[in-house]
């Protein structure tokens, strides 16, 4: 009895072990310092240029989970915009509801101009930066109705950080939580 006890503990804390979280991948830009942490199962794709962003990487399930939507091999993106010297003059001039209010409108009009129905808008709780989270659907394309596109949007004196990703409507319950984790394995840059 007290053998197979022993044996149990021992099986069970090897278990736990190997189920522990692995870290995963961590991006940094060597001349800014704009890093990006994603969750283990997950792996950091290559950087993109894009004009709306000094940089910009893809964001890629290893397994498979949360499935990715459309045509990208990549579930999310994560950027980073600088905002010019002087357009901002305080996080808390950031923070304020009308400001966030007046950004939250502003992303709901580009949003409908680009074909996506807003489904939610919820506040990203926060004292380092003012934000809000959106889900939004297509309004065309194939399969437009099962598509979920998530979006982060994280204003900082600096400059906004955003997080974009796309599943389907039945995942994005799950997606969540990994969504909002790589989310908040972001950080601005330092220089």
């Amino acid at each position: 009895m007290r053998r197979g006890l022993a044996y149990a503990v021992g099986l069970s804390q090897l278990l736990f072990l190997s189920s522990a979280p692995v870290r995963g991948e961590v991006f940094t830009d060597p001349s800014t310092g704009f890093s990006v942490t994603v969750p283990a199962g997950f792996a950091i794709g290559s950087r993109r240029k894009d004009s709306n962003h000094e940089i910009l990487v893809d964001i890629l399930s290893q397994t498979g989970q949360p499935p990715v939507a459309g045509r990208s091999e990549a579930l999310c993106a994560a950027g980073f915009r600088r905002n010019p010297p002087g357009a901002v003059s305080s996080q808390a001039e950031l923070n304020a509801l009308p400001a966030l209010r007046e950004r939250v409108a502003e992303a709901r009009t580009i949003l409908a101009g680009q074909g996506l129905q807003t489904e939610t808008v919820e506040s990203i709780k926060s004292s380092e930066f003012a934000g809000f989270e959106v889900v939004s659907v297509p309004t065309s394309g194939p399969d437009h109705r099962n598509v979920r596109i998530y979006m982060a949007i994280m204003d900082r004196v600096i400059g906004r950080i955003d997080i974009v990703c796309a599943t389907t409507k039945q995942a994005l319950p799950d997606a969540l939580p990994i969504f909002r984790a790589i989310r908040d394995g972001t950080r601005p840059p330092t220089r």
